[in-house]
């Protein structure tokens, strides 16, 4: 019994150790970007030796892949934020995308997309993120399932989604450089006409699997 509890307490503190480094590492995402982001860097927010960081991340590159986990979680957590903040339209379309949105704004998705662009040249961050992205991808469609709601049926709503993700993507880079709200609220308005579209002209019609 002893040698049992020894044991489940080791496994509790590695967990432990392992969780520090991953909020250390998205700390420093956030902070000081992927540049920034440095082992080094990690060590010392986390206050931990270079040995314990190496015994869980070898490598440069499997710290920033693991990240991406948590990542996902705090944006998550970002479109729950925005969906009981108290101001959603009656339309639960518009607000499903105005949630999405409001994640794509925040420093945990923008750090995910930094390392996406730097994974362009760096071959094994990009090998790493790949197989990152996978797991990710299970959280990340349960979470749109869930905010769309009845839509999520449509035959067209693979593809909807999918189309609803790179246009985010892509507003969450545009606004980087040029924020306005205005326009921001006008090209969510014009995507959830154009979604809705798609949605409507699928509905009924049994959807094809997720891609």
């Amino acid at each position: 019994m002893p040698k049992r509890k020894a044991a489940a307490r080791a496994d509790r503190d590695a967990a432990a150790m392992r969780q520090r480094l991953l909020d250390a590492a998205v700390g420093c995402l956030i902070e000081l970007g992927v540049a920034g982001t440095t082992t080094l860097a990690v060590q010392l927010k986390a206050g931990t030796s270079r040995g314990a960081l190496l015994h869980h991340f070898p490598t440069h590159a499997d710290l920033l892949a693991a990240s991406v986990a948590e990542l996902v979680k705090r944006n998550e957590q970002a479109v729950a934020a925005s969906r009981t903040a108290g101001t959603q339209p009656n339309d639960k379309l518009r607000a499903a995308i105005g949630a999405l949105a409001f994640a794509g704004r925040q420093p945990a998705y923008l750090a995910e997309l930094e390392m996406w662009a730097m994974a362009r040249t760096d071959a094994p961050l990009k090998q790493a993120l790949s197989a990152a992205e996978r797991t990710a991808r299970r959280e990340i469609d349960r979470v749109y399932a869930e905010l769309f709601g009845r839509w999520a049926d449509s035959e067209a709503y693979p593809v909807a989604a999918a189309l609803t993700q790179n246009f985010l993507r892509g507003l969450a880079i545009s606004e980087n450089l040029r924020s306005s709200p205005s326009r921001r609220e006008a090209l969510i308005s014009a995507w959830t006409d154009a979604m809705r579209t798609m949605l409507e002209k699928g509905a009924g019609k049994t959807r094809s699997a997720l891609f």
